[in-house]
């Protein structure tokens, strides 16, 4: 569960990543304990490879992009954050491999009871186009 909030700021929305955490936001692993900590002035696009693959997938993709669009934003915003820094190389590394990031990802849609079309919408996208740890 996300123990902090997420605070963002839009820097500049025709950048890569537009968004940038504005304080530490961290999510305890329900099962493990384990807390992850995405860091202030972390760089983010959300949910944005998910919405890539749905737009792609004729018909049942816009209705799954209508279905995800909560008031304002993306369902599984705050999910994307925590599975971009997880993938994001820090001084040449990144803090998890794509295994586990994208089953750390899975459990939080799951945990915040998204539907399951979004669920897998979204985890396919991730699996599809970040499983790279090069």
């Amino acid at each position: 569960m996300f123990i902090t909030p997420l605070k963002l700021q839009l820097l500049n929305e025709d950048s890569v990543f537009p968004w940038i955490t504005l304080a530490p936001f961290i999510y305890e692993d329900p099962d493990t304990g384990e807390q992850y900590e995405v860091p202030v002035n972390f760089r983010t696009d959300g949910p944005s490879l998910p919405m890539k693959l749905l737009a792609s997938i004729p018909l049942a993709g816009q209705a799954i992009i209508i279905a995800s669009f909560a008031t304002g934003i993306f369902k599984g915003f705050k999910e994307g954050v925590l599975h971009d820094w997880a993938r994001r190389k820090v001084n040449g590394v990144r803090p998890m491999p794509a295994p586990a990031a994208h089953a750390l990802f899975r459990k939080a849609l799951i945990e915040y009871n998204y539907p399951p079309a979004i669920v897998d919408a979204y985890y396919g996208a991730v699996v599809l186009f970040n499983s790279s740890d090069d």
